[in-house]
């Protein structure tokens, strides 16, 4: 063959066959591409020939998971509210994959010693809820518990929000011990058809005014009470007290059990009975819830009241006016034949000289020391702040809640939004508005058992003493002059095995 010189088009030609070579020789493995290039064969002749080019994959090296932090959530057993945390509790995951939360129920007798047992055994829970008998300030004294007020120092937002009482009640040496939830609020919850089929006035809202007092609230419940069928037995009674604590009936005619520096330690030492007026206060107030059943006989007996039970809650079946108790009372769903409404408390004490109660109940939530230990801590707050400020998590809850108010000023709206106006309330809008807020504005105390340390170690001694007076077989004053040396003794007794003054 005669050689001749490639020229500059025969070079081009050429140079890019080579570069296709390359180019196939260098790719990975991948979905075939055809393409169609020309191929210098000899010098004299071009011809085309097909060549499979094989696309290069790019794997990408997935990212390093970010480190998961499982959150365990203790809870008492309660079917609608372990359906409220079943619902929200994936929004949270949704929102923080890298903390998921695992729930653990307990009944609410157990709950205590399933917590302790937890404790001992180093994996108590990383938060801990509503649930047991509430001794969120022995929790603390044992040092089981974290205080959150370092946690709430870096939110002023979210302190701001707080309802005040909320704070107040779980703040022990200026110490915060546990973050308020939700509250609450006290009142006489009533059935509004039985008043209108009596004629009576419905009871106020108003928690400020000087009227509606114990013995306006008897009055009323004397015209409530009736023998409907003429058998000489009662069929719809008037009133009953829910509340039977003797520091629940010391504060409404005008005194307190528990001394000023008591509630800042948040460490019973002792009832206050020894001032006359206080045991007076105790005396008069507990007599007159006794007397509410046997002189007055607007209130059924404890046997009476239990039987009346078994057909449903005695405010929902028409068989009781009033209920002197906690918003529970009405919780839904409310029978559609009857209207019902919330009044503020009554004045307690001699022609309403004494006090409204003036407390409110708070669930808080808490996180204990070993979640700090085991570096869940941070992640344990972020929870507990979400479920008690987020607007989506608070929306959730309030429909399971009717009872409760969140905890911060900012959810009222919502609560008021699910449950301000109900059909069957004749309490709505802004009357409701006005008895829950007034509640808990006049409210300087929590129930407590809830946070003062001691009490739920003399509950049992003033319970069992009392029995006798609710059965009407003593006086008050016969069971307060029994109990008070007994709780003097118990409280030393506890208060030294705790090793706290």
């Amino acid at each position: 063959m005669e050689k001749r010189k490639l020229n500059r088009r025969d070079f081009l030609r050429l140079a890019a066959a080579a570069a296709t070579g390359a180019l196939v020789a260098a790719c990975a493995p991948a979905a075939p591409q055809v393409v169609e290039v020309e191929k210098q064969v000899p010098i004299e002749k071009v011809v085309k020939e097909t060549v499979v080019v094989e696309k290069e994959v790019v794997v990408e090296k997935p990212a390093k998971p970010e480190e998961v932090v499982e959150l365990t959530f203790m809870w008492r057993t309660d079917p609608k509210e372990n359906q409220m945390l079943e619902e929200f509790l994936p929004s949270w995951e949704e929102k923080h994959p890298d903390m998921p939360v695992k729930l653990i129920l307990a009944p609410w007798d157990e709950f205590e010693p399933k917590l302790m047992t937890m404790v001992a055994g180093g994996i108590a829970p990383d938060i801990i809820g509503t649930g047991g008998t509430n001794p969120w300030g022995e929790r603390f004294v044992r040092g089981m518990i974290l205080a959150m007020d370092p946690y709430l120092d870096t939110e002023p937002e979210l302190a701001e929000d707080l309802f005040p009482i909320g704070v107040k009640s779980y703040t022990m040496g200026g110490k915060l011990i546990a973050l308020p939830q939700c509250m609450c609020y006290p009142g006489v919850f009533y059935n509004a058809t039985l008043f209108d089929e009596a004629g009576v006035d419905y009871p106020p809202v108003d928690w400020k005014g000087s009227g509606w007092t114990w013995g306006d609230m008897i009055e009323a419940a004397k015209k409530l009470t009736l023998d409907k069928d003429g058998d000489g037995k009662i069929d719809q009674y008037g009133l009953q007290p829910g509340h039977s604590s003797p520091w629940y009936y010391t504060r409404l005619w005008g005194e307190d059990l528990i001394s000023g520096e008591d509630y800042a330690s948040r460490i019973l030492h002792g009832w206050q009975t020894d001032d006359p007026d206080v045991y007076n206060a105790c005396v008069s107030g507990l007599q007159a819830r006794a007397d509410a059943i046997y002189e007055h006989k607007v209130t059924p007996s404890p046997a009476t009241a239990s039987a009346l039970e078994q057909m449903g809650p005695m405010l929902k079946t028409g068989v009781l006016a009033m209920e002197f108790t906690g918003a529970w009372a009405l919780f839904p769903p409310l029978p559609e034949k009857f209207k019902f409404g919330a009044a503020a408390n009554p004045l307690g004490g001699e022609k309403g000289k004494g006090t409204r109660a003036n407390m409110v109940w708070v669930d808080p939530m808490q996180i204990p020391k070993q979640a700090e230990a085991r570096g869940h801590a941070d992640a344990a707050w972020e929870f507990c702040k979400w479920m008690v400020a987020d607007k989506e998590a608070i929306k959730v809850q309030v429909p399971y809640r009717a009872n409760s108010i969140p905890s911060v000023q900012s959810g009222f709206p919502i609560y008021m939004d699910a449950w301000g106006n109900q059909p069957q309330m004749v309490t709505r809008g802004a009357d409701l508005e006005k008895m829950i807020l007034g509640s808990i504005e006049v409210a300087t105390a929590d129930v407590p058992c809830h946070g003062i340390v001691g009490w739920t170690a003399i509950r049992d001694i003033f319970r069992g003493e009392l029995e006798p007076v609710w059965l009407g077989d003593k006086t008050a004053k016969e069971a307060v002059d029994t109990m008070i040396p007994l709780i003097n003794e118990a409280l030393q007794k506890y208060l030294k095995e705790l090793g706290v003054e």
